[in-house]
């Protein structure tokens, strides 16, 4: 059950993430809400498609066993299809998820601009999530539509979110962690001293609409 890549830690900490204390390190967009891991990928990353859809499978048959009330499903990831999403089998499996009652957030790719979502971000059915990046300063406005995040052709996303240099869990030694180490960010507080990880994608923009989408649904259940 260890994330020895990293990148599922990082997102569920931008998602729900928090840490207990006077000195809070890090909140996620909905903090201390309840993260279900369904494990798919592979130390590097890689999947076999066939294993996201078991996996969304899953998450449909089980989301309300033991109190588990899953109503968002947050998939950082795409692939691409020659398969119309009508009969694509992926995008069947996330459109049979929103039928279920679940909101599916996806990330929209990070292919640039110009480009079709990848799958399933392309089923209208889901939220297909796109990056903004700051320009220049911090200032409320100064976010753009970042160069590297996917915006669809025909099918475009339906919304952006932060999604550059990111702040959130750091795994140590995970492959992420080993590959870029120029993103590990220390932080000292008082005599501690703790590390985070900046991550960067339309994978980090989707965590943070996931959040927020929970904290609506927890606003209005209905």
């Amino acid at each position: 059950y260890l994330d020895s890549n990293g990148h599922g830690t990082h997102l569920a900490g931008i998602i729900a993430g928090f840490e207990r204390g006077t000195d809070t390190r890090l909140k996620g967009i909905a903090y201390r809400s309840q993260i279900v891991n369904v494990k798919v990928g592979s130390y590097d990353g890689s999947v076999d498609v066939s294993q996201v859809i078991a996996g969304i499978d899953w998450v449909v048959q089980h989301k309300n066993d033991n109190g588990m009330n899953i109503r968002v499903l947050n998939l950082s990831y795409g692939t691409d299809s020659l398969q119309d999403p009508s009969i694509d089998p992926l995008s069947f499996a996330v459109e049979q998820a929103w039928k279920s009652g679940i909101v599916v957030v996806v990330a929209a790719g990070n292919d640039g601009p110009d480009v079709p979502l990848t799958n399933p971000a392309s089923n209208p059915f889901v939220i297909a999530v796109g990056a903004t990046a700051i320009q220049g300063d911090r200032r409320v406005g100064n976010d753009r539509v970042a160069s590297f995040s996917s915006c669809g052709v025909g099918r475009t996303v339906d919304i952006v979110a932060p999604g550059k240099s990111i702040e959130s869990l750091r795994v140590e030694n995970s492959l992420s962690d080993v590959l870029y180490p120029s993103a590990r960010v220390d932080h000292t507080i008082g005599s501690d001293t703790f590390s985070l990880f900046r991550g960067t994608g339309s994978s980090q923009a989707a965590a943070v609409v996931s959040g927020a989408a929970a904290l609506i649904i927890d606003q209005r259940p209905d």
